[in-house]
């Protein structure tokens, strides 16, 4: 009786592939982390790919491959930057409901905590300096809203839903109010050296413009 010369076909190309895809997301976060660590210390200019791509581990080939060119690079960890800014405000305020507090007090506490992230060095470097400069004025913007008014239109939402803001353009009042914080975390990072101070006096600031916003009882 002959042999049958039919094999079964191999099966490995998907754990190839998932290797492959493995390989280039740990790539791409060790590049995007090594990026965010040396565009915020030394600035997108100074930040050579040469340093970037040695720190990594990974070829410069690997770079252009992934994000194009160092602009490349340098938006993904600007957008990267921004959209833990959301999640860091969203975690402050949901905290902040767990312990009881209204929806307004949540939605303060969650300024507050945006408004003291932006006297971090990596955020003031890449977010106030480079990004603007980097990436244009409204491609930062565009980055900003991506992740940020979205979450911002929720909030404005949901304080309308529970009487606490007026009714009336949604968008537009979570614009205005997401203008008002980039603003106030600009202003931040060109106060004197007493910090803490120009904190202090900008949380007061924007509470009080905020709260003029609210609805009347």
């Amino acid at each position: 009786m002959r042999q049958s010369n039919h094999h079964p076909q191999k099966t490995a190309s998907a754990p190839v592939a998932d290797g492959r895809k493995t390989n280039a997301a740990s790539t791409q976060a060790a590049l995007r982390a090594v990026g965010r660590r040396l565009f915020g210390e030394l600035g997108y200019e100074a930040t050579s790919l040469g340093a970037i791509c040695s720190e990594a581990g990974v070829t410069t080939g690997a770079l252009y491959h992934h994000f194009g060119d160092k602009k490349g690079l340098f938006a993904a960890v600007a957008e990267e930057l921004d959209e833990g800014l959301v999640k860091l405000t969203a975690a402050a305020r949901d905290t902040a409901l767990a312990n009881g507090a209204d929806a307004w007090q949540a939605f303060m506490a969650a300024i507050d905590v945006f408004l003291q992230a932006g006297l971090s060095p990596e955020g003031r470097r890449i977010g106030l300096t480079d990004a603007p400069a980097v990436l244009g004025t409204q491609g930062w913007l565009e980055i900003r809203e991506r992740h940020g008014l979205g979450a911002m239109v929720q909030t404005v939402r949901t304080l309308q839903a529970l009487g606490m803001l007026p009714a009336g353009d949604v968008l537009l009042r979570a614009r205005l109010i997401l203008g008002l914080l980039y603003g106030a975390v600009e202003a931040l990072a060109h106060q004197p050296e007493d910090a803490e101070l120009a904190l202090a006096q900008t949380r007061a600031l924007v509470h009080a413009m905020l709260n003029g916003m609210r609805s009347s009882d």
